[in-house]
């Protein structure tokens, strides 16, 4: 109980006649704190929600727009539907038949991309496979390659006359079989099997061995027991890093760009890039090739979705037991000889075909000493480069793009996983169908979307409105809008392990909704968000998509100069600038993943020191005490 405090008379009549005038203060404080409060709480919770609406839903909303009313963002628009870009879908076999070539090539992919992924996550996690511990770093690496360097590097190392053809002699049969739809879907899945070795290896970490062990003790063998139990209730799982494998199997541009085009097969990404890059630009094509593209990764969903919900594949409770460790025998050699041919194919060759290239002088020339140069090099980072600006400029534009997602994401989460807002399940609707959008289609609709006329009522366009369309912030912002919806979910995601005591112990303390942010939720989530900020700042480094649609005139980002270069046939600058990009992307990941650890060995050293300074310390003390004791 708070004692109460006595005062004079004296001093109350003092004072009584000022005491209108002080209470005053208080109360006009109280009501800027308020204020403040709230302007605070309008800032990080509207914000975010602005920019969801303006970067992913109105660009989405465009496309679909300009599908149905294709003169609506002419210089004069109107209202008057016209069905002639969708008509065009059925009539014009190059169109259809890209759809379809994307669609069956999609589905093959995401088949082996399971059965890859799942076959190597099994081996690494549940396994004595000989150096299973190093798997992460190279899945990882795979991952973060982009699909239109591996497509090039595969491109120059089968080509006739190249310099893998100079002393292999490969055969007209090989060749020809890689130039096709084989090797698209060769490629395909060498790209998208990372999605199911992630998913599946954190499903592995909640899966015990009660139910195996039941198995064999009713009389089934270890094979029989993982195919009828394990197997199944990994489902969950691998349908879902199957329906991602899925989804950029038939939204990626980099190998639509490069093996696909070599071999002649026309995808629908390239359908739509063409239908926008062609003279006379063909806007209402592009949007009707969007859409389909977007409802075929709307529908695989839903029956991905579908197909869950009819079985339960819970595993995780109070009874779980350790998982055991299967001993291979005589099949560990022929496990490990298949994950090192897998990842030679994935990852040794085309990296090693890129850094070859990079230094010769010209590849005809062969391997012969007076080849090799660092030339191409010097001439990437001249002073006055263009190579050496398109690096500089897509550094930033990835470092803002990784940072600004980052921190719009987590109170988008917040918003979703803890709070009551009218339409927050209508928001987390829209991150989650957002996320399959291809960067592509978000591209087309940010075209539809930033140059038409009526923004000029607004302000923007025209001749004195603000300029964003054609500039570096446009990109920026197509950058964020596919990447927003990857953090959030991710967010979300972390979010869910966040006890909610832990939250209303802050509010009754006291705590406003910026100091839970940014001192409870942020630092228990610091993993999370260093991996999301990690995630969406490699993407940006290799986005090509959305880069080759957007940039502005003269100032192109690195992809788009590596693919310039390509098209120019300057091998050697380009492998160098691509050698450079990947140089960038793994010294981010090294420090991101090295620098907590250094840290944490600085502060345990620090620690240790002050333990043996206050030790030292007592140890004289006490001798002071027992040398003036004895005297």
């Amino acid at each position: 109980m708070v004692p109460r405090q006595h005062r004079s008379v004296v001093a109350d009549a003092q004072q009584e006649q000022g005491m209108v005038a002080d209470a005053a203060i208080p109360v006009s404080r109280f009501r800027a704190g308020s204020l403040l409060r709230l302007l605070g709480q309008i800032l990080l919770i509207g914000v975010p929600l602005l920019l969801l609406l303006l970067l992913i839903v109105y660009p989405l909303a465009a496309i679909i727009l300009q599908s149905v009313f294709p003169n609506l963002y002419t210089p004069n628009p109107d209202l008057v539907p016209g069905w002639d870009a969708l008509r065009a879908l059925t009539r014009q076999p190059h169109n259809y038949l890209a759809f379809l070539n994307s669609l069956w090539l999609g589905l093959i992919t995401a088949f082996l991309a399971c059965v890859l992924g799942t076959a190597l996550a099994l081996l690494a996690r549940r396994t004595d496979l000989p150096l299973r511990r190093a798997m992460d770093t190279l899945v990882w690496i795979v991952f973060f390659t982009p699909s239109f360097l591996v497509g090039e590097a595969w491109s120059l190392f089968f080509i006739r006359g190249g310099i893998p053809d100079h002393y292999l002699h490969f055969s007209d049969a090989l060749i020809s079989t890689f130039f096709s739809p084989v090797g698209v879907v060769a490629l395909l899945s060498l790209k998208s099997f990372p999605y199911v070795y992630i998913s599946v290896t954190a499903a592995l970490r909640w899966l015990g061995s009660e139910l195996e062990d039941a198995a064999r003790i009713s009389g089934a063998r270890s094979w029989r027991a993982w195919l009828s139990i394990n197997v199944p209730l990994l489902l969950p799982a691998i349908f879902a890093a199957g329906l991602i494998a899925f989804a950029e199997a038939i939204s990626d541009f980099g190998t639509a760009a490069t093996i696909a085009q070599n071999a002649n097969v026309t995808l629908i990404t390239y359908q739509i890039y063409s239908a926008i890059n062609t003279s006379p630009v063909d806007f209402s094509l592009a949007a009707a090739l969007s859409l389909l593209l977007f409802i075929a990764i709307g529908l695989a969903m839903f029956i991905q979705s579908a197909t869950l919900r009819t079985r339960s594949f819970q595993v995780i409770s109070g009874k779980s037991r350790p998982a055991r460790t299967l001993e291979l025998g005589a099949w560990k050699w022929p496990a490990a000889i298949f994950c090192l041919l897998l990842f030679l194919v994935a990852l040794v060759i085309p990296l090693g075909m890129c850094l070859l290239l990079s230094l010769l002088h010209a590849s005809g020339q062969g391997l012969v000493s007076s080849n090799w140069t660092l030339d191409n090099y010097r001439t990437v980072l001249g002073r006055n480069s263009d190579d050496l600006g398109a690096l500089t400029r897509t550094t930033w534009l990835a470092l803002g793009n990784a940072t600004i997602t980052t921190l719009i994401g987590l109170p988008l989460a917040f918003v979703m996983r803890y709070t009551r807002l009218p339409g927050r399940k209508l928001l987390s609707m829209v991150t989650l169908v957002t996320i399959a959008v291809p960067g592509l289609v978000l591209a087309c609709g940010y075209i539809f979307a930033w140059n038409a006329p009526y923004l000029e009522f607004v302000g923007i366009g025209g001749v004195d409105g603000i300029q964003f369309y054609g500039t570096v912030w446009i990109l920026l912002a197509a950058y964020m809008g596919g990447s927003l919806p990857y953090a959030t979910r991710l967010s979300l995601g972390a979010l869910e392990q966040v006890g909610a005591s832990m939250l209303e112990a802050a509010r009754v303390q006291g705590a406003g909704l910026f100091p839970l942010l940014a001192r409870i939720i942020a630092p228990l989530l610091r993993a999370s968000l260093v991996s999301t900020w990690l995630l969406v700042f490699t993407g940006t480094m290799f986005e090509l998509a959305a880069s080759e649609l957007l940039y502005p005139p003269g100032q192109p980002t690195m992809p788009v100069q590596i693919v310039a270069l390509f098209d120019n046939f300057q091998m050697g600058p380009g492998m160098a600038l691509a050698m450079l990009n990947v140089g960038i992307v793994t010294l981010a990941l090294l420090v991101i993943r090295f620098l907590p650890w250094l840290i944490n060995r600085l502060l345990q050293r620090q620690r240790r020191r002050k333990e043996v300074y206050v030790s030292t310390d007592q140890t004289v003390e006490q001798n002071i005490r027992i040398t003036a004791g004895s005297l």
